[in-house]
């Protein structure tokens, strides 16, 4: 039992955080670079200022929120079905909810910090060379940046929130495998009982 639910909250930390490398990339492909302007100590400042600065932040809080969901509902919808199957096949169903919410959590975090620095990666040192080369005034194309750091709890809590959503309704609704099935069992036992009941009577006579 405990191996199985190791196995499960492993797999889900595993598959949630390799998801954050091709994320990364899409957020580099997508994010907009905004212009910066080279102060006379060599330095980029943030001018001319515009909305693209905040629009890489967007892109970013955009795609990890939909990371949350859908990985959220991914590691719940994995779970269920791996409860289900084992009920399916005749053995006790195995209940990984906590399993798989905990690796959905780590994996999520680990994503998101993926996500961050292999989009940062991708963007390598052309900046940091045309900064070097550049004259006072100029203006760049800056680099790819997440100066709002806090868009990093942004695909946890999100993933967190979508699988506790979806669970609480599993749960309203009683379809819970591992409490469904034991109820389906009972009642199979409580019906078996006046058949065998019936067969008994029927073979006294």
């Amino acid at each position: 039992m405990v191996r199985g639910r190791l196995a499960a909250g492993g797999a889900v930390l595993g598959a949630v955080a390799l998801l954050g490398i091709p994320l990364g990339v899409l957020w580099w492909w997508l994010a907009p670079r905004p212009e910066v302007t080279v102060g006379l100590d060599g330095r980029s400042l943030p001018y001319p200022i515009s909305e693209t600065a905040f629009s890489v932040q967007g892109h970013y809080a955009l795609i990890a929120a939909g990371a949350g969901m859908a990985t959220g509902y991914g590691a719940f919808l994995i779970q269920y079905r791996m409860a289900r199957r084992r009920a399916d096949r005749g053995r006790p169903p195995l209940d990984v909810r906590m399993a798989c919410l905990l690796g959905l959590a780590a994996g999520a975090a680990l994503g998101t910090v993926l996500m961050w620095r292999t989009g940062v990666l991708l963007d390598g040192d052309a900046f940091a060379r045309a900064l070097a080369a550049a004259e006072p005034q100029d203006v760049l194309t800056d680099r790819l940046r997440l100066d709002a750091t806090a868009a990093l709890v942004i695909w946890p809590f999100v993933a967190v929130l979508q699988y506790g959503l979806f669970d609480a309704v599993s749960t309203w609704r009683k379809d819970v495998p591992v409490e469904s099935v034991a109820a389906e069992r009972a009642g199979e036992a409580d019906a078996a009982v006046p058949a065998e009941q019936e067969e008994a009577e029927k073979a006294s006579q």
